[in-house]
């Protein structure tokens, strides 16, 4: 009966251990990722200054130079160049970065 119950005490153990090291994971990949509601945010502003963008980094490598933010929706973003009024319809997520860097 004793070794039932020290097994069961490990076996719980074991288990708050593993819920421990996944919460301690999802901690960090949340810290590690920008927020997409702060980047649809500065979206946002960025429409209403109406000022170009100097370089908007998207997930698959692709750049968009000198585009200004038209549109925001819930998860998508259309930015038309001004040169020649080509406009990209663009995933939220799929913007890794923007701005000068």
């Amino acid at each position: 009966m004793d070794l039932e119950k020290q097994v069961d005490r490990e076996e719980n153990q074991d288990d708050l251990h593993f819920i421990l090291l996944l919460l301690i994971l999802l901690i960090r990949q949340s810290s590690s990722e920008g927020n997409p509601s702060d980047l649809r945010r500065q979206l946002v502003f960025a429409k209403e200054l109406g000022v170009p963008v100097s370089k908007v980094n998207l997930i698959n490598g692709d750049t968009l130079q000198n585009v200004i933010v038209k549109e925001v929706l819930t998860d998508l973003v259309i930015f038309q160049n001004p040169l020649n009024n080509t406009r990209s319809h663009v995933s939220l997520s799929s913007v890794v970065s923007w701005g000068a860097f």
